[in-house]
């Protein structure tokens, strides 16, 4: 049982990966520019992973009737599909992909091409794809297998988790850029006063100088916040076009704000 575990989680891993290379390839070439498609930033695809779990435990005992094989894996892959948009929809409140403008569809989680596409990568899996992999696993030293599977483990939850943070923490970012965008205006209107009590004509006061470099430090603050977002954020959009939120279209009109910020780096320097 454990050894069958075991396995089952080293062809997850291995069918991850490589649906992260046939999609990122796909989407690279018809968008003719490299798209790192997936929900995670390394490469892997964990719905392909589960799906290939799918064909291995259900589908390959249809080995025998390509018939039954193509139709099971267009109903079950198809299936998966669509739990798979309703989860990352409950949990994350947004779509990450869109079929409504195919005509045949479900809810826009699921269309007919797809899903033929599915039934033809499923008699693709069972016959041919899967026993090459089986074989070549095979051979490899057990020793050494269990030792690259650990590791890829422990990076995949890992990735996992510092994606799952980053997507859950937009909201709570944005709130904090505009915390920092008030802390400014209101040590803006401290110096502002502190001018007027001064004079126009003298130099600047200790205590605007001092308000004057907390702002510069409010600044700078704001501004990684600002950038380390929208990589984030832009990072997701490329990989799911059809995502759109209220947060990722405010993220993504800071592109004019991030070239000022760039040109002001570039005057310092």
């Amino acid at each position: 049982m454990k050894d069958q575990l075991f396995l089952l989680l080293t062809f997850f891993l291995i069918y991850s990966f490589l649906g992260w290379v046939m999609e990122s390839i796909f989407r690279s070439v018809i968008e003719k520019k490299i798209i790192n498609t997936g929900f995670l930033r390394g490469p892997i695809c964990p719905i392909y992973g589960f799906g290939a779990i799918i064909m291995i435990t259900i589908l390959n005992r249809l080995s025998n009737n390509i018939i039954l094989l193509f139709i099971a894996s267009v109903v079950l892959l198809s299936f998966w599909e669509y739990i798979v948009g309703v989860l990352l929809e409950k949990i994350f409140h947004t779509k990450y992909w869109d079929y409504s403008n195919h005509k045949i569809n479900f809810q826009g989680r699921i269309c007919l091409s797809n899903s033929i596409y599915w039934g033809i990568l499923g008699v693709a899996f069972v016959k041919f794809i899967h026993p090459f992999v089986q074989e070549v696993v095979s051979k490899i030293n057990i020793d050494i297998l269990y030792f690259v599977v650990s590791i890829a483990s422990l990076v995949f939850v890992v990735d996992v988790i510092t994606s799952v943070v980053k997507v859950k923490s937009i909201k709570l970012a944005l709130e904090r850029i505009e915390e920092l965008n008030n802390e400014i205006k209101e040590k803006l209107k401290e110096i502002k006063l502190d001018t007027k009590e001064t004079g126009k004509n003298t130099e600047k006061s200790a205590v605007t100088e001092n308000i004057q470099k907390l702002v510069d430090d409010l600044n700078e603050r704001r501004n990684k916040i600002i950038l380390r977002l929208y990589k984030n954020v832009y990072r997701l959009k490329k990989a799911f076009p059809a995502i759109d939120t209220k947060e990722i279209r405010e993220i993504l009109n800071k592109k004019i704000e991030l070239i000022k910020i760039g040109k002001n780096k570039e005057n310092k320097n």
